[in-house]
């Protein structure tokens, strides 16, 4: 046996004999070894840079080299493996490897390019933390196991290639990577899970693969300096709250396939300009799907009229739409979701034309302009004082030949 630690923090230690006694190394046996060239004896690979335990490349020397293959008879990466390895630049992962641990390439400060083979099942979460890395992914990115841990999480990835044999993208893979500019979704990927790129604050274009038929709630959430998406024909389903809090986002193309938009989908991007292909509305500022106004283009306007289409305001359908100041609400308008105009704090005046108040939902107009004012048609005034979801601002309605 080899205790936990043993040789740990041997930076002059070149090269270690193992006998073929030995049974048991030790977590962190030789971590830190930073002059550590060859491993020999048992458990060596062929090229003495590891110790391979049933199948699982437990400890690796690090000393001089700056690209690394890994070799054919690992199965498994263990957990901190390479983990503060600084002088390793460039990494394939062959075929063979079939998982990879927690924290396997944490902390490794120059690596640039990682090439992960199609056969990898699991990663670890934060396998790649503190990760400068331009990545080629040619396996399937499972999900992370909590809302912070996913297999990329909290690395500083800056490039992602995702190859043609890759199905999938788990949720959370992606999260947070501050530094990530630009991915390419290759056209094998079905499905993008929940928040799998969410906070990725730097990523400014995203290229989804023609399979893609999913796209999971959050996805994109809070990637503030995207300024375009195209969603392709082969996306049948975008999740709720998909491009939230894009800031700079200001043109999406949806394509034909998609058949349904989760709500709050497009919801706070304030530089959103248009619209274009299924669901835009004539004026490329709407997504109407089945009549229902799901999304809102606000950037540089200030007054809106809703098209006559439209049957039914969604839920958050112009939140925090600040800038506007006046909106008109057709005739053909029977739905006013929860929180449809919550937080447009400039919108001064509501034009409400339809004679029966529309069935109304809580917080329609909260947070709106101080003295705002919602005009009515003359003969209705009584009805919409009185009629749910408007009685709360029955002091607001005003009277209106329309």
């Amino acid at each position: 046996t080899i205790g936990d630690f043993a040789f740990c923090g041997c930076s002059s230690l070149t090269s270690v004999t193992i006998p073929d006694s030995v049974t048991t190394i030790g977590v962190g046996a030789f971590c830190g070894c930073s002059s550590l060239k060859e491993f020999n004896g048992k458990y060596a690979s062929e090229d003495g840079r590891c110790l391979i335990i049933d199948g699982t490349l437990t400890f690796f020397a690090p000393a001089g080299l700056t690209e690394y293959t890994i070799p054919d008879n690992v199965i498994t990466i263990g957990t901190s493996t390479f983990a503060s390895c600084s002088s390793l630049r460039s990494v394939t992962i062959g075929d063979s490897v079939t998982s990879i641990g927690e924290f396997a390439f944490a902390d490794c400060s120059s690596l640039t390019r990682i090439t992960i083979g199609d056969s990898v099942t699991t990663i670890g979460d934060s396998a790649f933390y503190g990760c400068t890395v331009e990545l080629i992914v040619n396996c399937n990115i499972p999900s992370g196991s909590s809302s912070w841990s996913g297999a990329f999480s909290g690395s500083k990835l800056t490039y992602v290639t995702i190859g043609d044999s890759v199905t999938s993208i788990g949720k959370y893979a992606f999260r947070g990577c501050s530094s990530l500019r630009n991915v390419t979704i290759g056209d094998s990927v079905t499905s993008i899970g929940e928040f799998a790129f969410s906070d990725c604050s730097s990523l400014t274009r995203i290229t989804i693969g023609d399979s893609v038929t999913t796209i999971g709630s959050s996805a994109f959430e809070g990637c503030s300096n995207l300024t375009s998406v195209t969603i392709p024909d082969s996306v049948t389903s975008i999740g709720y709250r998909a491009f939230v809090d894009c800031s700079s986002l200001r043109n999406v193309t949806i394509g034909d396939g998609v058949t349904s938009i989760g709500e709050f989908a497009f919801s706070d991007c304030s530089c959103l300009l248009e619209f274009n292909g299924k669901f835009a509305s004539e004026d490329s500022r709407c997504l109407i799907v089945d009549g229902t106004l799901n999304s809102f283009a606000p950037a540089g306007l200030t007054e809106y009229a809703i098209p006559g289409s439209v049957t039914s305001i969604g839920y958050l359908a112009f939140y925090g739409c600040s800038s506007l100041t006046s909106v008109t609400i057709p005739d053909s308008v029977t739905t006013i979701g929860d929180s449809a105009f919550y937080g447009c704090s400039g919108l001064t005046s509501v034009y409400c034309k339809a004679i029966t108040p529309p069935a109304g939902g809580s917080d329609m107009f909260s947070r709106n302009a101080s003295g705002r004012k919602i005009y009515v048609p003359r003969k209705s005034v009584k009805a919409y004082k009185s009629a749910k979801g408007w009685s709360d601002y029955k002091s607001d309605i005003v009277r209106y030949e329309f």
